[in-house]
């Protein structure tokens, strides 16, 4: 407890400013440099890898033009995420615009993992995450077959399908005929 209340007086009397006058926004721009982080060592990561990876929404325009709207015009009884609606407006269709909540699509997840089950069980027969030690192949394929009454339980799933992927890309690729002769990508 007072390593803790050390560390917060020590901050405290850092002289850091906040980087807005209110707190929300204080608040708001703080976790956009964290996601910024999160994203810069994302990028330093896949660049080399020839995956350069973007994010428009942490652009400063658009951070400055989403902080430039008052509190109390972000949210509208009824309506979700009305100034993202508004702009959209003509580009989404009306029925996406006009929802009160945002989208649930379990049926649509059900109805996928019911038609590529097959297909997903092959691919994770011998996945190569395993493999590498990051995944449990059997604790994945006991869910692939399991009864998911909410999606939340395979919630992993999509981004570990993507890295599955990828790295078989990355390996077909490693051992094509193209880069046999010349040790390296084409």
């Amino acid at each position: 407890m007072r390593v803790v209340r050390d560390r917060l007086c020590e901050a405290a009397s850092s002289g850091a400013r906040p980087l807005a006058r209110q707190h929300g926004q204080h608040t708001a721009l703080a976790c956009v440099l964290a996601g910024g982080r999160g994203i810069h060592q994302l990028n330093q990561f896949t660049t080399p890898l020839g995956l350069e990876y973007a994010a428009p929404y942490l652009d400063d325009g658009v951070i400055e033009a989403a902080l430039a709207v008052r509190v109390p015009e972000r949210f509208a009884p009824g309506r979700y995420k009305p100034v993202l609606a508004a702009a959209m407006h003509g580009i989404v269709p009306a029925a996406i615009l006009g929802r009160s909540t945002k989208g649930e699509y379990s049926a649509e997840f059900h109805t996928g993992l019911r038609r590529n089950r097959a297909s997903l069980l092959e691919l994770f027969d011998d996945p190569l995450l395993a493999r590498a030690g990051l995944i449990d192949a059997s604790a994945l394929r006991a869910r692939l077959l399991g009864l998911h009454p909410d999606p939340r339980y395979l919630r992993d799933l999509d981004p570990t399908l993507g890295c599955e992927v990828w790295l078989r890309s990355r390996r077909s690729r490693a051992t094509s005929p193209d880069t046999a002769s010349t040790g390296g990508p084409a």
